[in-house]
């Protein structure tokens, strides 16, 4: 599903995308508020295949992988979505943060947060680590 942006203007030149890869629907919900409110164009899908094809179709600025996808081991997609260097990638996971984190670093996410997560800390790190460039 596509959230709509500001439809050919010049601020749809400062409009950045995000794939959210989420099969809990309410959390893939609050991600894309989340994620919205902080200037993002959001694209959602409930499994890796769809994520995947997302991701190939877009080349968004961020992905959120959750782990446990119905098709797909989130740590096995991870280095295929990481085939897009510019892509930010945060693991959003209930999986022990632990080894898991590791794990994900080590597969090309760039961040790991273990579910139930804050919307505020990833708020926090969206603006640390994607701020909103502006025009000048």
């Amino acid at each position: 599903m596509l959230m709509t942006g500001m439809g050919g203007s010049a601020m749809e030149m400062l409009q950045r995308s995000a794939v959210v890869i989420e099969d809990d629907a309410d959390i893939r919900q609050l991600l894309v508020i989340v994620l919205s409110g902080r200037g993002f164009t959001v694209y959602e899908a409930g499994t890796g295949a769809e994520g995947q094809r997302l991701v190939d179709a877009v080349r968004p600025h961020l992905i959120t992988l959750d782990l446990n996808l119905p098709d797909v081991d989130g740590i096995e997609l991870c280095p295929r979505l990481r085939a897009d260097p510019d892509a930010h990638i945060v693991v959003i996971s209930a999986r022990p943060p632990q080894l898991t984190e590791e794990q994900c670093l080590a597969a090309g996410a760039d961040h790991f947060m273990a579910k139930p997560f804050s919307p505020r800390a990833l708020r926090a790190h969206l603006d640390d680590a994607l701020p909103l460039r502006r025009a000048a």
